[in-house]
């Protein structure tokens, strides 16, 4: 029989969103010249399949988090928009605030080398971090194909321009998708793969590279499989007894070696995370399927659950953090401690601001959800 799965259930989930996290921060400290890395960047590609996993991993979050919802149910939906708006959006406001002091400095002291090189500027600067700003402040800079508008203030938000383009699909894909028989799933998701590594190839053909390499890596369409990855795996899971589940986890690491393979072998350009995301997709399962099993204590840590827990505001406040860090001489002579101290930042930030300013969203947005019943008043 399938595992019922709980949605708040699964605390290893949030144990290796702490690792996925790092992997993005051990690359960029390399990439803003903190720390010298470049084997351990080269390994992780940048940090790109971790951002690739964070998708994966949030559609197969949604799909249990919201199994019921619907686009045409309105109030639910409304409901569900807000609380992740609450979620993610009062950490990027906080970024924001962060890198505002870094963009004022460079901008009146007009810091050429600094701006070309953190913020990808070459000219025309107060117009540019001006309309950097906005598209930060909107999640939209995944969209926009200039380095001069997704780079400033804070870089590594594009990635939110994925997250509200997937959360905003989620009440469509989902329900088509659970219509669909577990065979059918799996078809549409080798056929949506393939689609996948046709738009790159076509991207990296027929764009210009100054383009094509934007639309490639941060273009949320160019991610939607993954997250449909994540849903499907959630769909499969919850139908598919073990077995069954271990053939399917089996060819797909069979396929994904071969692509892997054929890749490598002919030099076609492809980025790591076309390759991994299948992989992701069954090291989520199998790590749900075994959720309690000793060899997953690690990940079960109330300190790596609570790192898991704080993933996101660390994702989204590093940057500023290590650029403002560079621009007081403070970066480089502190060298790898920023990994902790970047990690001790973000459970300040998620304990003591986002999770409270969440909680409070909700409740100022849905004061009826959250009111006692009338049996807890009389008790109290």
């Amino acid at each position: 029989m399938p595992k019922p799965i709980a949605a708040n259930d699964i605390p290893e989930l949030t144990g290796l969103r702490i690792l996925a996290a790092l992997c993005v921060v051990v690359s960029h400290l390399h990439g803003l010249e903190v720390v010298s890395a470049q084997y351990v960047h080269d390994m992780l590609d940048g940090g790109r399949p971790a951002v690739a996993f964070f998708f994966v991993l949030s559609g197969f979050i949604m799909n249990h988090k919201y199994p019921l919802l619907v686009a045409g149910d309105t109030a639910a939906t409304r409901r569900y928009a807000f609380s992740r708006f609450a979620r993610l959006y009062p950490t990027l406001i906080f970024s924001l605030c962060m890198a505002a002091p870094i963009v004022i400095y460079l901008m009146t002291t007009q810091a050429h080398e600094q701006l070309l090189k953190f913020y990808a500027i070459k000219d025309h600067h107060a117009s540019w971090l001006s309309a950097s700003g906005v598209a930060q402040l909107l999640g939209v800079t995944g969209w926009l194909p200039a380095a001069a508008l997704n780079q400033p203030w804070n870089g590594p938000a594009w990635s939110l321009s994925c997250e509200f383009f997937f959360y905003a699909m989620f009440p469509f894909l989902r329900p088509l998708l659970q219509r669909q028989s577990s065979r059918m799933i799996i078809s549409a998701m080798l056929v949506a793969w393939l689609l996948q590594g046709i738009w790159i190839m076509a991207l990296h053909a027929f764009v210009p590279a100054n383009r094509s390499s934007f639309l490639v890596y941060q273009f949320p369409l160019t991610h939607l499989f993954e997250f449909m990855a994540g849903i499907s795996a959630g769909i499969l899971i919850g139908r598919l007894d073990r077995r069954q589940l271990c053939m399917l986890g089996g060819a797909t690491l069979l396929l994904a070696a071969l692509v892997l393979a054929a890749i490598s072998i002919s030099g076609i350009f492809m980025p790591a995370s076309y390759g991994l995301t299948p992989v992701f997709a069954v090291l989520i399962v199998a790590v749900v399927w075994s959720s309690g099993s000793p060899w997953l204590a690690p990940l079960r840590n109330r300190v790596v659950v609570a790192l898991g827990h704080s993933s996101y505001a660390l994702y989204i406040v590093h940057a500023p953090l290590l650029v403002g860090a560079t621009l007081l001489g403070i970066a480089v002579p502190l060298g790898w401690l920023w990994l902790p101290l970047s990690m001790l930042a973000s459970l300040a930030i998620h304990y003591w601001y986002a999770e409270p300013v969440r909680r409070w969203l909700v409740r100022r947005a849905f004061p009826r959800a959250h009111a006692p019943s009338p049996l807890v008043k009389a008790v109290s």
